[in-house]
């Protein structure tokens, strides 16, 4: 099956301060900041085998949670979008990303009081789902669709429950097809798609990120790969263990254009 295609992909190293990053309220084991630089290398070589050039940022240890550089920014087009984020001790991570971001697309500001979140921004073409969270709200979502009227994208604000972000519970594969968790969004938006449902016990397996004729799917979840080749695209396993600690999946560790 055919999954979305890109070039380049903006990454960010891991600080030493990742033991710090926001934690869901459930996740209590400590963070091993070791094992995750090893495990973001295993991700960063993932992507180049995919045919990504990979464009890297260094981490900034004033800011525990700059390995989530999806959350930063999105890239629509011809444009980047960037918006204060909802956490504030992330704000800053928002500088080095939009100064690399320069040298490839024009950068648009949206004004509070947007708050977006990357990781609530799911593309399908020319459709822009944008999921209504904890951290991205709907003054964003607003700002995105008067920003790109007359450009041929459809904006789509999804209510989102129960779970960090849209892509936490929804992401899409290629075709028609998307990787969903339900009970935590609006699934009436994806009525026309083809939906793989994952079990409670691989929650985190919603999150996947499809691009260039593969699908990376986290380790522990079996049953989410299988159905993910039954469907027929291609799954390659990659662990994020220590991520997922901190709420992170797979999308949320590049900007993908």
């Amino acid at each position: 099956m055919e999954t979305p295609t890109g070039t380049t992909a903006i990454v960010r190293g891991v600080p030493n301060t990742f033991h710090h990053a926001i934690r869901p309220d459930s996740s209590v084991e400590p963070i091993d900041v070791g094992l995750a630089f090893r495990q973001h290398e295993a991700y960063c070589r993932a992507l180049s085998s995919t045919g990504l050039d990979l464009v890297r940022i260094d981490a900034d240890d004033r800011y525990p949670d700059c390995l989530y550089v999806e959350d930063t920014a999105i890239v629509v087009g011809s444009r980047a979008f960037i918006a204060p984020m909802a956490a504030e001790p992330r704000r800053g991570e928002s500088d080095a990303v939009e100064a690399k971001l320069c040298e490839f697309r024009r950068v648009h500001h949206l004004m509070p009081p947007a708050t977006l979140d990357g990781g609530d921004v799911l593309q399908v073409g020319r459709q822009v789902f944008v999921g209504l969270s904890k951290r991205t709200n709907v003054h964003a979502a607003d700002q995105l669709r008067i920003a790109l009227q007359g450009e041929g994208y459809e904006v789509t604000p999804v209510s989102v429950r129960g779970i960090l972000h849209l892509k936490s519970a929804c992401t899409y594969l290629g075709g028609d097809t998307v990787v969903m968790l339900p009970g935590h969004l609006d699934e009436q938006p994806f009525a026309s798609f083809q939906k793989i449902h994952v079990a409670p016990e691989e929650a985190h397996a919603a999150n996947c990120l499809a691009l260039n004729g593969v699908v990376l799917v986290p380790t522990e979840a079996p049953r989410t790969g299988a159905r993910i080749q039954e469907t027929g695209f291609e799954p390659v396993e990659i662990n994020i263990s220590e991520s997922r600690k901190a709420a992170g999946g797979l999308t949320c560790c590049s900007i993908v254009f």
